[in-house]
């Protein structure tokens, strides 16, 4: 049998390396030594187009010799031979090649003479029929060929079955691997906010994303779950990473760790991180004027959050500032300016703080104080009563209102419902115009109802009266004979005559 028989031969592997070899011989299979000593000289060999199935081959002799190629995946080469001899310029296509593998030749040339060359070995790879940029990711240049292989195998199996033998297999050897993605470096919390934070960190390979998170209340940093909450994205895949979590609650402490898991292998955490969102910034909602005087005005304001409140205040005329406030944090607040000139233009800027210090001021508000024809605002009447016990069992009723306005207020009141003018009783005038109420009574009787109401005027001389209100004294405390006389009274009838 000739030395150059063609060979097929099948490895039953999945992933191989293929080698080849190119040989040449006379036309009648001969090796016999003639008269011309020296064998030809190969050169040039290379590999023309490699394709998914086929590689073109080709080198170049100095005489005419016939040619072949020894190929495989490792040195059992097979043999591809050229059919014309004596060619200086060889050129074999050597077919029925696997996709995405590695295979080894050399090529053998031989004269009509039946002298020999034989070439170094050189390696070529055919194309893959698959296509994944994912490969390229691979660093490995034996892992990445060998995934390759698998894909285009992979491609050529329709059975169900067999693809689930394969993915439960691939689960598997990605548990007993078991690495996860390693966080590099430190995660950053690039941006907080009263109601955010953006953290942003690196992996060595691609994962997906997401931040645990805490406030220092919930945090829980001994127990299988520190971080009861998580935000984040599980499908993406990236190296470089950023979670923005919201809904967090203003100037809080929070801790957190971030998370990447790849398709296989566990997930990485980080170590504890801490942050602190900022205060929610004071925001002012509404100014108005709610009213102006000949020699003051009252400025309203309200907030989004609790704030202090400064009013500056600016006679335009004669450019005079003064300042008026309120140091306590409410989300509104009534402010008025007084001392101010009679016919004289005014510009306003109303200046907010919250309780760590983030401020706002307002747009100048402007208005001119003219002569005062609107009535003092009378607003928060309060009454409470209290009983003195005793033999001479009295009451004490204080009754409290306020008016936007110094005013001079009368109260007034009357027993029952029931208007009667005839009936009706006052307290004596208050003697120096305020803001702050407060009326003392002594007079009215226990367990009576009583109606009222409050009179002012302001300096001006403009009138205003309050709505109707009721009160309704304390019922006197009963003695301990009382209550004897009465647990009897439904058994002894006659009891009921006793002191008549």
């Amino acid at each position: 049998m000739s030395v150059f028989t063609r060979h097929n031969v099948f490895f039953g592997i999945i992933f191989s390396l293929f080698l080849f070899i190119v040989l040449t011989a006379d036309r009648h299979d001969s090796f016999a030594v003639s008269a011309d000593p020296d064998p030809p000289v190969l050169s040039n060999i290379h590999v023309v187009e490699v394709g998914t199935s086929t590689a073109l081959i080709r080198w170049t002799t100095d005489e005419g010799a016939e040619g072949m190629v020894n190929y495989g995946l490792d040195r059992k080469f097979g043999i591809e031979r050229s059919l014309i001899p004596n060619k200086k310029n060889h050129e074999i296509l050597v077919t029925d090649l696997d996709a995405a593998t590695t295979y080894y030749f050399r090529t053998i040339s031989l004269d009509e003479a039946g002298n020999q060359s034989i070439s170094d070995d050189f390696t070529f790879k055919t194309e893959s029929t698959v296509s994944s940029p994912a490969l390229e990711k691979i660093l490995s240049a034996e892992q990445r060929e060998l995934a390759e292989k698998a894909l285009e195998i992979l491609g050529k199996i329709k059975d169900p079955r067999a693809l689930e033998i394969i993915v439960a297999r691939a689960n598997e050897l990605a548990g007993e691997l078991g690495e996860h993605p390693q966080i590099i470096g430190s995660p950053t919390v690039k941006e907080i906010g009263s109601d955010f934070a953006v953290i942003s960190w690196k992996t060595d390979r691609e994962a997906d994303s997401i931040v645990y998170f805490a406030d220092e209340r919930a945090y829980a940093p001994d127990s299988d779950d520190p971080y009861p909450e998580s935000q984040g994205d599980p499908d993406e895949r990236v190296i470089e990473h950023g979670v923005r979590i919201i809904g967090l609650a203003p100037a809080t402490k929070y801790h957190f760790s971030v998370s990447s898991k790849g398709e296989i292998g566990g997930r990485g955490f980080s170590e504890d991180g801490e942050f602190q969102t900022k205060a929610t910034l004071p925001e002012i909602l509404g100014v108005s004027l709610q009213k102006v005087e000949a020699d003051a005005a009252t400025i309203a304001v309200s907030t989004n959050i609790p704030t202090s409140i400064i009013v500056e205040y600016t006679n335009t005329r004669t450019g005079e500032k003064k300042l008026k406030g309120d140091p306590t944090f409410l989300t509104t607040h009534t402010v008025r300016l007084t001392d101010l000139s009679f016919a004289a233009p005014y510009t306003a800027v109303v200046k907010v703080e919250n309780e760590i210090g983030d401020k706002f001021t307002s747009d100048p508000l402007s208005f001119f104080t003219v002569r005062d024809d609107a009535p003092p605002v009378i607003s928060k009447v309060t009454n409470e009563s209290t009983l003195f016990p005793g033999e001479d069992v009295k009451i004490q009723t204080i009754v409290g209102w306020d008016t936007d306005e110094p005013a001079l207020c009368q109260f007034f009141f009357h027993s029952g419902l029931a208007a009667d003018e005839r009936s009706t009783e006052s307290t004596p005038p208050e003697g120096d115009p305020t803001q702050k109420h407060v009326q003392v009574l002594t007079s009215l009787l226990s367990s009576s109802v009583y109606k009222f109401w409050i009179e002012c005027s302001d300096r001006t001389g403009n009138p205003s009266r309050s709505e109707d209100f009721v009160l309704i004294t304390p019922e006197k405390e009963k003695s301990i004979i009382d209550i004897i006389i009465e647990n009897f009274s439904g058994t002894f009838g006659w009891l009921k005559n006793i002191g008549k």
